[in-house]
């Protein structure tokens, strides 16, 4: 610590002093213990962490060696995504290529690379050789627009090739720095601080969820791991000012004396009638009075003298207040705890008014009570066609989980649904039991539910003329911890081998792939090897060492189609990977080792690197010198799901209504369909008695052959009229 404190000898006037902070300290880490496996959180708030691996403390910090990491308690930490802050001393000791994560946090437990996990991570960020050496600073926001803060923001991104920095700055200098990023604060903005100053900083908006799973030194399950030392991790439930962040670095005892992390979180809406207020209490705190009401100036101008309808308790000592009665449907509500101050810091600190607007729905299934322990497995509820021939759907999944945990449109599950409808119909139905069986309660009018398809199949593999090649395909890409992309192949043995000349590529995208490949399985995040060939940033060699691992890539600019790619893999694993503008001269990358299973699979890959285009690429001269394979070629997508139309059905007690859109499978995004419970009743359905909700594709009383694929669906509600907009009462 000396050593950084000599870093900010300017700041000695603050060390005796206390700060109070406007943010919420929720743990610090000295990660100081010397032995054990708890990192010990010592801002009294009982947030310990657990140290994965063999732990080496030097100087009073903690050596990360690119396999140790520490899980932090983040289900109880209440961190969120609008609102926050991680601060920490870093010296790092060894940069590799890629990202270097210090700290990740997300609402999910997959992720860890470019899709779209809802996460922010903190991590040193350098690229291959052949480009630069950077170990640059970066705060990455994904959910929603994504926010990529960099120690030089004018480079831009460093997964684009020659994106050189300007203004690099070099984080692997075996110097002590300090580094802040906040994000949500009172401009509603993200920002990245080195050594107490800013860096950079972007506009930010995003939706409030927790942050349920935490770490330091690694991303989530990837290995984007950190090597160096870390030191007085803190981390806090607000944004932090410049001024802020400088009185912990000078190291201050920081306090924040008003209550914070409210739940319901502030501004919150669809929150259930029957909710629960908690709060996390001031540093300070003794009691506190909790205010709470429908008028907004009430409850900010009340006080012990002066109730306004909205002092609910004084004096009170839990930080958990349950109200004592449900709550009025689609109503905002505004509520402040007053936080009632111990000794030295005696008196009341006002805390802020928080609001949150009660749901306007009554839910049908929102699936989140189900588990993988029967009764409560969804597939023993939503009943499929497991049984019957003529019923081609699948609800769940047969490995656990049996819900869809990832793909989700609220809470944390959804019910994964595959249709079949080749001279089948596909249909899932649920009974309902007691009150809920009656649809004319509560004034709701209307049935909604929340479905994701996929995109349509796009996929094909063509030999015409003889010994010309086209191969059809869409995808996102062939990089990062996973793969999208069209794959024809041919099953391998021992050593292996694959030439093919790439005639033509569209630019569906720049950075669109064709060329040859050697992959262990068909899985998404398989380990594989290739050489492609891109329509502008030239010839790449790819591979991916482990699976779920970071692609790595070596590549020569200006390459472009035609040209000729060779993979050669020995038995052991020694890949040699070549390009040649003729077929007689080739340009060899350097030697990799990539271990793979057998058999492997080699042959002809495109990704359009571009999910909304299909890209087409054309093969000749394509041999497997050396090596043994099947005889027939077989083609598939790889990392990608796609569906067939098939109309889309909600049924109660068997009666059916169509989705208006027959290609309603095809939508690749979360869509609510909303259907006035009107259209059911002039059909006979008894809405004072719904016995089933069923869900289906196709007709069941004239089967025909049809296609299949894969649905999820979420979040089935009764709606009530939007306040204001209530139908007159009959008379």
């Amino acid at each position: 610590m000396f050593k950084k404190l000599v870093l900010w000898a300017c700041f000695v006037l603050i060390l005796s002093l206390t700060g109070n902070v406007s943010a919420q300290l929720l743990a610090r880490y000295k990660l100081d213990e010397t032995s054990g496996s708890i990192a010990i959180d010592t801002s009294g708030k009982g947030n310990d962490g657990i140290i994965d691996g063999t732990p080496v403390w030097i100087d009073g910090a903690l050596q990360f060696d690119g396999s140790l990491s520490v899980t932090l308690p983040a289900s109880t930490m209440g961190l969120r995504s609008d609102t926050g802050s991680v601060v920490f001393w870093m010296n790092m000791t060894e940069l590799t290529g890629g990202i270097n994560t210090i700290w990740w946090g997300g609402d999910n437990t997959t992720g860890g690379g470019m899709g779209p996990e809802n996460e922010m991570h903190i991590h040193i960020e350098s690229t291959v050789a052949n480009i630069w050496q950077g170990g640059e600073l970066c705060f990455r926001v994904m959910h929603g627009p994504l926010v990529h803060l960099h120690s030089d923001p004018e480079k831009g991104d460093a997964s684009v090739p020659g994106n050189v920095p300007v203004n690099p700055i070099l984080m692997n200098d075996g110097q002590w720095h300090h580094v802040a990023c906040t994000w949500g604060d009172a401009d509603g903005n993200v920002n990245l601080y080195l050594d107490g100053n800013l860096l950079q900083q972007a506009a930010y908006t995003t939706p409030s969820y927790p942050l349920t799973n935490m770490y330091l030194g690694r991303m989530a399950d990837s290995g984007r791991t950190y090597t160096g030392l870390l030191d007085d991790v803190q981390i806090y439930g607000g944004a932090l000012s410049e001024e802020e962040i400088q009185i912990i670095i000078a190291g201050s005892e920081v306090l924040s004396l008003a209550a914070a992390l409210p739940e319901p979180a502030n501004q919150t809406i669809e929150v259930p009638r029957d909710t629960t207020l908690s709060w996390l209490a001031g540093d300070r705190a003794d009691t506190h009075n909790v205010y709470f009401g429908t008028v907004f100036e009430d409850v900010n101008q009340a006080s012990i003298t002066n109730w306004q309808d909205a002092l609910v308790r004084q004096g009170y000592e839990d930080t958990t207040y349950i109200l004592p009665e449900p709550l009025e449907f689609g109503k905002t509500y505004y509520w402040r705890i007053d936080e009632v101050n111990a000794p030295p810091e005696a008196g009341i600190i006002k805390g802020s008014v928080w609001s949150f607007t009660t749901v306007n729905f009554v839910v049908v299934d929102d699936f989140e009570d189900y588990n993988d322990y029967s009764p409560d497995i969804i597939y023993e509820t939503w009943l499929d066609g497991w049984e019957s021939e003529a019923n081609g759907s699948t609800v769940g999944y047969a490995d656990a989980p049996a819900a869809e945990q990832d793909i989700i449109h609220g809470g944390s599950q959804s019910m994964p649904f595959l249709y079949d409808n080749n001279m089948k119909y596909s249909e899932t139905e649920r009974a309902l039991n007691g009150s809920a069986r009656d649809w004319t309660t509560n004034g709701v009018t209307d049935l909604s539910l929340w479905f994701r398809g996929n995109p349509p199949y796009v996929g094909g593999f063509v030999e015409e003329p003889v010994g010309t090649y086209t191969l059809t395909g869409a995808g996102t890409d062939i990089w990062a911890e996973s793969d999208e992309f069209h794959f024809a192949f041919k099953e391998a043995s021992g050593a292996s081998g694959i030439i093919a000349k790439v005639e033509s590529l569209d630019n569906t995208d720049p950075f669109a792939k064709a060329g040859v490949m050697i992959r262990d399985t068909l899985d998404a995040d398989s380990r594989y090897v290739g050489v492609f060939i891109t329509p502008e940033n030239g010839v790449r060699f790819q591979y991916r060492n482990a699976a779920g691992a970071v692609t790595e890539r070596l590549f020569t600019e200006g390459i472009t189609a035609p040209q000729w790619v060779k993979l050669e893999r020995t038995a052991g694993g020694l890949i040699r990977s070549y390009y040649s503008a003729d077929g007689t001269t080739w340009t060899r990358f350097d030697l990799m080792q990539v271990g793979m299973e057998m058999p492997v699979h080699a042959g002809l890959a495109v990704t359009s690197h571009n999910a909304e285009l299909a890209c087409e690429a054309k093969f000749s001269n394509v041999s497997f010198p050396g090596t043994t394979v099947a005889e027939q070629w077989t083609d598939q997508d790889v990392g990608m799901l796609s569906n067939n139309p098939e109309p889309m059905y909600v049924a109660l007690n068997g009666t059916a209504v169509y989705h208006d859109n027959p290609e309603a499978a095809l939508i690749e995004t979360w869509t609510q369909w909303t259907i006035a419970l009107q259209a059911f009743a002039e059909k006979g359905v008894d809405l004072a008695n719904v016995d089933t909700i069923a869900i289906g594709f196709g007709d069941k009383n004239n089967l025909q052959a049809g296609g299949s694929g894969a649905m999820f669906f979420d979040d089935i509600r009764l709606y009530r009229p939007e306040p204001g907009l209530e139908p007159e009462p009959v008379p």
